[in-house]
């Protein structure tokens, strides 16, 4: 029973960590989980959730095929790695703009707030957007950096929209 609440909490750290950024009653609601399997091994805290994950908590959702959340008992220190087709994550920010993310694998460190974004990796901030095949977020210092493919085929995008007020 532990390992569920600290699973549950693990999802909420996930999505509350930059708080001001995020919708502000988002963080007032209660985080839902759902999948077709879920698995937990409390020995080693580790939850596994397969098959058509989502997680929804205020105008925050979260979608994957597979969900593992990794504890060891180190409060602050946990890891999530959500995998997907891709695995998608979208919220709205107080000002109305939405913010989605979306790669075949998603990494959560918690203990250092960053977010790692591999294989097909894309994050859109309103309707501007990076691609390449790993984006790493560091959301305490709001650092992004991107990197194309190891071969070079494919290398960062960066697509800015113009300022819609100048005409």
């Amino acid at each position: 029973m532990k390992t569920i609440k600290a699973s549950a909490l693990l999802i909420l750290a996930l999505m509350t960590c930059n708080s001001s950024l995020a919708l502000t009653t988002d963080f007032s609601q209660q985080a839902k989980i759902s999948a077709d399997n879920q698995y937990i091994d409390i020995g080693k805290s580790v939850a596994i959730y397969r098959g058509n994950v989502k997680i929804t908590q205020g105008s925050i959702t979260v979608t994957a095929d597979r969900l593992e959340i990794y504890n060891h008992g180190n409060k602050g220190l946990e890891l999530m790695v959500l995998s997907g087709k891709p695995a998608r994550f979208s919220q709205t920010v107080d000002d109305g703009t939405v913010i989605s993310a979306q790669a075949n694998e998603v990494r959560f460190e918690r203990g250092s707030n960053i977010i790692k974004l591999s294989s097909q990796a894309q994050l859109t901030w309103g309707k501007n957007t990076v691609n390449g095949e790993l984006i790493t977020y560091d959301m305490l210092r709001k650092l992004l950096n991107a990197d194309g493919d190891a071969n070079k085929e494919n290398q960062v995008t960066t697509i800015l929209q113009p300022n819609e007020k100048v005409k």
